[in-house]
C-alpha cells in the first residue's frame, strides 16, 4: 500500500481519537503521536471523552426515532429537542430545600432545561465512575496542584478544589468530562464507609447566584445551584440533611 505523505492535521488526529481511520494512516498517526507526547496525551483525553459520551448517550443512538421528530412533523410544528438527558430529567423531583437552612432559602432557581441538564449530567457521570475501583478519577489526589491548573485551564476560569475532610470526606480525585455544551469537571469523595460523593461543576456566563435545590433520581440525591460563574451538583446516596451540609461547605469554598 502506498505510503501516505501528507503531515499528520488536526483533522486526522480527531479521526484517529473518533476511530475511523483506515489501518495504514491509522499506523502512520500513532507513530506520529509516539514522538509527540503532548499531542498524545490530548488525544487519549479525546478519546476518553469519546468513551464517555457513548457510555452516557449511545444507548439513544439505537432507539428507534419518534414518530413526532419525523421531518414532515417538524416542519408543520415547533421542533422538540430529544437530548437524552431529557429522559432523566423527567424523572427529577426538583425541591426547594427549607428556608431554615441558611442560604439554601435565599432566592429561585429556574427549573427548566439548565437544570434539568445539569442534573442529568451530574447523575449520570457518577453512576458511571463511583463505582469504579481502578481508574475513579483521571488525576489522582496526589497531584491536586496539577489537577487544580488542568481543570482551571479547560473551564477557562479559576476552580478551587473544596476541601471537605471537616464532613468526614477524603478527597480521592478528578476528572475532565465533556458537558452539554462544553468541559465538565467532576471532583470525586469518599467517606470511611467507602460512599463515594462526586462534584459536578460546568463553566456558566456570568449571573446572579441561586439558592441551593435538591434532586432525586434513581435512588440518589443531588444538591445543585449556581454561582457566578460555574454551575454544580453534588451527587450522592446520602441522606439529604448530610448532603445539604456538604453542599454549603462545597459552596462556600467555591466561592
Amino acid at each position: 500500500m502506498t505510503k501516505d505523505d501528507r503531515p499528520v492535521s488536526e483533522e486526522d488526529l480527531h479521526a484517529y481519537a473518533d476511530g475511523v481511520l483506515d489501518a495504514a494512516r491509522h499506523a502512520e498517526v500513532e507513530a506520529h503521536l509516539a514522538a509527540r507526547p503532548e499531542e498524545a496525551a490530548r488525544v487519549e483525553t479525546w478519546r476518553r471523552q469519546n468513551e464517555t459520551l457513548r457510555a452516557l448517550y449511545g444507548p439513544a443512538a439505537s432507539e428507534p426515532v419518534p414518530a413526532r421528530l419525523h421531518p414532515r412533523r417538524l416542519a408543520a410544528a415547533r421542533p422538540v429537542p430529544a437530548l437524552p438527558w431529557r429522559r432523566l430529567a423527567a424523572v427529577l423531583v426538583l425541591l426547594a430545600l427549607g428556608a431554615g437552612a441558611g442560604w439554601f432559602g435565599r432566592g429561585e432557581f429556574e427549573a427548566g432545561a439548565p437544570a434539568g441538564s445539569l442534573v442529568a449530567e451530574a447523575v449520570a457521570a457518577h453512576r458511571l465512575y463511583a463505582g469504579e475501583v481502578v481508574h475513579p478519577v483521571e488525576v489522582r489526589a496526589e497531584d491536586s496542584a496539577h489537577l487544580k491548573a488542568w481543570l482551571s485551564k479547560r473551564l477557562s476560569r479559576p476552580l478551587a478544589l473544596p476541601d471537605l475532610t471537616g464532613q468526614g470526606l477524603a478527597f480521592v480525585g478528578g476528572r475532565l468530562l465533556p458537558a452539554g455544551d462544553g468541559p465538565a469537571a467532576q471532583l470525586m469523595y469518599e467517606d470511611e464507609g467507602g460512599r463515594r460523593l462526586t462534584l459536578y461543576i460546568v463553566p456558566a456566563p456570568e449571573a446572579e447566584e441561586t439558592a441551593l435545590r435538591l434532586a432525586s433520581a434513581d435512588g440518589l440525591e443531588a444538591v445543585f445551584w449556581r454561582d457566578e460563574t460555574l454551575r454544580c451538583a453534588l451527587v450522592g446516596e446520602l441522606p439529604r440533611d448530610s448532603l445539604r451540609r456538604i453542599a454549603t461547605d462545597a459552596y462556600k469554598q467555591l466561592g
